[in-house]
């Protein structure tokens, strides 16, 4: 084995390159020539794409070809096994399907017997497992992060040649998801100027699952569900219970307006003045979790809330929409933290509550329903929650509905509502800060997020699967896909390659 030459001769190397040139020349002149004389613009740029992409498949071929030849032989290479290998093989090949076609790469095999071969060029690639390149599968998972696993095999086929079938694409990705757990704490927190209010808010998205991927309750709720009313649809009040709750959450930096809003403003009740602007969300994140509890994707919040103010100096307020179980797990997260946070629940929230109390008191179609509502609204957004209570009392003692009527039960719910919420309206405090009290930003995320991919028709969905896909959507939503991308393979070779050895630093360099 000592007597391996150290590189591939340079007139073999330059035979090659001259082969790519003359298949450039012949591209040329094939398009330019008498022949083509008569070829429009689409078969010439047609050509030039399946020839261009052929050349550039031939470019790299050249390239781990000379790579190959050129490598240069270590004395030994010894495994995490703790085995020597010293025999050295030149000439064992594997297949990588790149961008632009099937690329084959050559390398040294360092051997020992009884011990699994040792290929250090690999670590120096840093080739992936599977036979695409990264390239093909960083584009694989972007397609399929923005579309169906379908439209992703189009897409990816039509743009570089290659085909990948579904079940690939869904191994692909689901790889691909492997290092999200702990992209975000390995990053510096994302800087701000201090005494800039921090916002969090956390809701939930039912997703599609297969039956073994649901919640144990969920599945439990559909064996023991009251037989279906009719033979095509379920009956009134009975769900399929087909869905597994995605919890999102998001963390971002409130930028107050110039000038506090009044609650007049907000509800367009100041004659000819147009709605002033409210407070932007500036340097959003999201998160996604199925597989989790709600409580631990709250606690994944509070994380990244205080990677962002680990000093707790900033105010932080909590958007919500009324979730009685939401808000403790809130309020325990705080508690634990010793971090105080300002629970406030969504307006337009409440203003429904007010609107279905409104049709108790008022005429279908009255014009007069929206002025009661507005006024209510006004008082709320002014503090004056008790004497909203007090109002709908009075009106209720006035003219008491039906005992067990629909309207009995709609202002009975509005009650208790707004006397058990009543702490977490305090709208008067937020609009002289510069607050928003509207959870806009989290329900935007649980749209784009989880209903606009997952939410595919006739999608069904398993606990893995959909785990991978909204990590990255979470991702990709934050900006940080081609950071992320960077750092997963980087990790990848740490896994694949360097770990595989007992010197993997000396690799590395």
């Amino acid at each position: 084995m000592e007597g391996y030459a150290a590189g591939r001769p340079a007139a073999s190397a330059d035979a090659g390159r001259s082969v790519l040139v003359g298949e450039l020349i012949g591209l040329v002149s094939g398009l330019t020539g008498a022949a083509a004389g008569q070829m429009s613009f689409d078969e010439i740029e047609q050509q030039v794409i399946v020839r261009g992409r052929e050349l550039l498949r031939m470019v790299t071929q050249q390239v781990m070809d000379e790579r190959a030849a050129g490598e240069q032989r270590r004395a030994q290479v010894t495994g995490t096994d703790g085995i020597v290998r010293t025999r050295v093989e030149r000439g064992h090949a594997r297949t990588v399907v790149t961008w632009f076609g099937p690329v084959v790469v050559r390398r040294l095999a360092y051997r020992a017997p009884g011990a699994a071969n040792l290929y250090p060029a690999d670590a120096v690639l840093n080739l992936p497992v599977r036979r695409y390149s990264w390239a093909v599968q960083r584009a694989a998972v972007r397609y399929a992060l923005a579309g169906s696993y379908e439209q992703a095999q189009v897409w990816l086929q039509d743009l570089t040649g290659v085909s990948i079938g579904k079940q690939q694409l869904e191994q692909i990705l689901a790889e691909a998801a492997r290092d999200a757990p702990g992209f975000y704490p390995s990053r510096p927190a994302v800087p701000c100027p201090a005494g800039l209010p921090l916002a969090i808010s956390a809701d939930g998205k039912g997703v599609a699952m297969r039956p073994g991927a649901r919640r144990a309750e969920t599945a439990r709720k559909a064996r023991h569900r009251a037989p279906q009313a009719f033979g095509s649809r379920l009956g009134t009040g009975q769900k399929a219970g087909q869905k597994r709750i995605a919890e999102t959450g998001a963390v971002f930096d409130v930028q107050p307006p110039d000038q506090p809003r009044t609650p007049e403003q907000i509800l367009g009740r100041v004659p000819g003045q147009a709605a002033p602007d409210g407070p932007e969300a500036v340097n959003r994140w999201y998160t996604v979790q199925i597989t989790a509890s709600r409580a631990e994707t709250i606690a994944a919040v509070f994380d990244q809330a205080e990677r962002r103010d680990p000093g707790h100096a900033r105010p932080w307020i909590a958007l919500v929409d009324g979730d009685r179980h939401q808000i403790e797990v809130i309020r325990a997260q705080a508690g634990q933290r010793g971090v105080p946070v300002t629970i406030l629940i969504d307006f337009l929230h409440v203003l429904e509550y007010l609107w279905k109390a409104a049709w108790c008191f008022c005429p279908p179609r009255d014009p007069a329903a929206e002025d009661w509502v507005t006024a209510r609204g006004l008082d709320i957004l002014h503090g004056r929650v008790a004497e909203v209570i007090s109002q709908i009392r009075a009106l209720t003692a006035a003219d008491p509905p039906r005992p067990g009527s629909e309207h009995a039960k709609i202002i009975a719910r509005t009650l208790s509502y707004l006397q058990a919420k009543e702490p977490y309206l305090d709208y008067p405090r937020a609009l002289a800060a510069g607050w928003p009290i509207a959870t806009g930003v989290i329900e935007g995320a649980c749209r784009h997020l989880v209903q606009d991919r997952m939410g595919i028709t006739g999608a069904r969905w398993g606990l893995p699967g959909a785990q991978a896909m909204l990590w990255l959507r979470a991702i990709r939503a934050n900006s940080d896909l081609n950071q992320y991308w960077d750092w997963h393979i980087t990790q990848q070779r740490q896994r694949n390659h360097l770990s595989r050895y007992q010197d993997n630093l000396a690799l590395a360099a």
